[in-house]
């Protein structure tokens, strides 16, 4: 089994099923919407998912929907949106942050999650260290 992936600046991204999870993926949608709590000053902030069109996609967004919802989140389910539309979507709405469920040019067994901040920009190096720290706790 290859070694897990980590979350940095350009998401996290696994094979689904053994590098990428349901406890994986739950315990990062936990760890976003608490980050984005924490950013917005919110108690119930709203964050946009989308997603590509791979096959585990459907699950996956299941999952994030479930979990954001369970901690107050306003998860909005934009289902199949290409990256560019996710970010300019939480732009023009003022959402307060956005995941895209994506592997982008990887092999179709892979996925993976994307995190947009607020202003709707993927999430830099201190904020990827924020939101491993939620991880690690959740």
């Amino acid at each position: 089994m290859p070694l897990k992936p980590e979350l940095n600046v350009s998401g996290y991204r696994g094979i689904w099923g053994e590098t990428l999870t349901k406890d994986i993926v739950s315990k990062y949608a936990r760890a976003f919407g608490y980050f984005t709590k924490e950013e917005s000053g919110k108690d119930s902030p709203t964050i946009l998912i989308g997603r590509d069109g791979r096959e585990s996609g459907p699950e996956i967004k299941k999952i994030i929907l479930e979990e954001l919802q369970n901690i107050g989140i306003n998860a909005i389910d934009g289902d199949v949106l290409p990256t560019p539309t996710v970010l300019f979507s939480v732009r023009n709405n003022n959402y307060d942050g956005g995941i895209i469920i994506t592997a982008s040019h990887n092999p179709i067994e892979y996925n993976g999650l994307k995190f947009v901040n607020k202003e709707a920009l993927f999430t830099i190096k201190e904020e990827v260290e924020k939101i491993k720290k939620y991880y690690d706790h959740s």
